[in-house]
């Protein structure tokens, strides 16, 4: 018999069966490996197991090489063995420390077809009032915070967003920023400021960003045809041209550029395309997002795509980044990230401040009019009388959307990558309910996470971050 005691799988550890093959997948030490049924009975010590005495020599010293390997990661644990609360969940990470966002303006001069927000119908844009009220009170609990105190913070980070395009209030989005920069500097640490934008702007805002060092994420669909279909000028007029010449200058700068593409069902035979030309322009990231049937989707037409052809049209997208050196991600993506419990900061940490005044913590409710401002509206910001109404109860709430609290979570391999994805979307697609993941999601989620897995298990290809990921196979030379 091995000289082991008898061993079992850690319970936060994950196997499954990918086009005939057995994966293993611990998200705790991001271990991705190859295993077959022998070698794991083996492992445990199953009584089903080939005899340890019928196994030759040099097989025996790989699978006790092995299983020692799969000791030291705990991913194997003595059968029996009491395993601690903690040990197999991440810890909670959320602080006092908040994130803050500003959107600066409704307006627009983009007609998008599939705006969440419906950009561009309203003219609102945020008061010097509303913004500097929102500083005071991001400033002061940061100064009171523990992590500031410990001296953990070196730089603070502003987002600047819009229900519409921050840049058509140029002016507004210039104070805010200076006025951020500012109090950073005062408390001795460093502003890093970025932006969302749809990247239509003109030339002195391209000198604005380059020179203040404006992390710019640009909204770009996919080709000419694409773009100027989905995200025309209001007038009508083709946006493209425009977007693309300011990814080139962006680049001819050095920047690192990232964009944004909306995939609706008319986008998916694009997606490749889009990488091609990502990679023509020389973008360094680009991130495919399913289109959200919300805002102006309705009067459109425009459709989700098939989450299995999404998930199919995304890994072969990620296949040609690696060919270009291009970063490709989606928000579901998520088995090369470390375990956590929250999706997003969404789930009470962010600070993002709308043009009305109201504090909300997803960047996709904006207006008192969403029904899922009932949950993810968390306060408001007087000008009249200049203070900040906080409403904790809802925090408190927010907060408790952890992995862990999920039921349809529980029996997940992504329980702690994942963590129950977007919130916003499990309260739009699920009758309003935050603990009912969007069963869309998770299927495309499920088919990417585990081809990448099988990807990484099988050796084509490998780790993002080499020092911290465990890859191996457990068939090689073993049987």
């Amino acid at each position: 018999m091995p000289p082991e005691s008898k061993l079992a799988l850690n319970p936060r550890v994950s196997v499954f069966k990918h086009k005939g093959g057995m994966y293993l997948f611990d998200p705790f030490t991001r271990t991705c490996a190859s295993i077959n049924e022998e070698m794991l009975a083996f492992a445990t010590n199953s009584e089903v197991s080939n005899s340890y005495d019928n196994v030759s020599s040099s097989s025996r010293k790989g699978l006790m090489k092995i299983t020692k390997q799969l000791r030291k990661l705990d991913i194997l644990i003595e059968q029996g063995a009491t395993v601690k609360d903690g040990e197999c969940t991440p810890p909670d990470g959320v602080g006092s420390d908040m994130y803050l966002a500003i959107f600066v303006t409704e307006k627009c001069n983009l007609r998008c077809a599939y705006c969440y927000a419906n950009g561009g119908d309203s003219g609102k844009t945020i008061s010097r009032d509303i913004w500097r009220l929102a500083m005071d009170y991001y400033f002061s609990t940061l100064l009171n915070s523990n992590t500031l105190k410990r001296g953990k913070h070196k730089s603070v980070d502003l987002s600047i967003h819009g229900g519409g395009e921050p840049t058509v209030e140029f002016d507004t989005v210039k104070e805010i920023v200076a006025g951020f920069s500012e109090r950073a500097h005062a408390v001795g640490l460093q502003p890093s400021i970025g932006m969302g934008s749809n990247g239509t702007y003109g030339e002195d805002v391209q000198r604005w960003i380059i020179e203040n060092n404006i992390d710019v994420n640009i909204s770009l669909d996919g080709p000419q045809y694409i773009q100027n279909h989905l995200r025309p000028f209001r007038s009508g007029r083709p946006s493209y041209d425009r977007v693309a010449n300011n990814i080139k200058g962006l680049v001819k700068a050095g920047r690192s550029v990232s964009v944004r593409a909306t995939v609706t069902d008319e986008v998916l035979g694009a997606m490749e395309q889009t990488i091609e030309l990502a990679n023509q322009l020389g973008i360094a990231s680009v991130h495919f997002e399913p289109v959200t049937l919300t805002g102006r989707c309705a009067n459109t037409g425009v459709a989700r795509p098939d989450e299995e052809q999404f998930a199919e049209k995304f890994l072969k997208c990620f296949l040609l980044g690696l060919k270009h050196n291009i970063e490709v991600t989606y928000s579901g993506m998520c088995c090369f990230q470390s375990p956590r419990k929250r999706f997003c900061a969404a789930c009470g940490e962010h600070f993002c401040v709308t043009p009305n005044g109201d504090i909300t913590t997803c960047y996709e409710v904006l207006y008192s009019s969403d029904p899922a401002s009932s949950a993810f509206f968390i306060g408001k910001i007087d000008p009249v009388q200049s203070r900040v109404m906080l409403d904790h109860v809802r925090m408190k709430k927010l907060k408790q959307r952890v992995a862990e609290n999920i039921e349809a979570c529980k029996n997940c391999f992504l329980r702690w990558q994942c963590a129950g994805d977007c919130p916003v979307k499990s309260f739009k697609y699920s009758n309003r309910d935050l603990y009912s993941p969007d069963p869309y999601r998770c299927r495309i989620a499920d088919r990417i996470n585990k081809q990448l897995i099988v990807w990484l298990a099988d050796g084509n290809i490998k780790p993002r971050d080499d020092k911290k990921a465990q890859v191996f196979s457990l068939n090689k030379n073993v049987y």
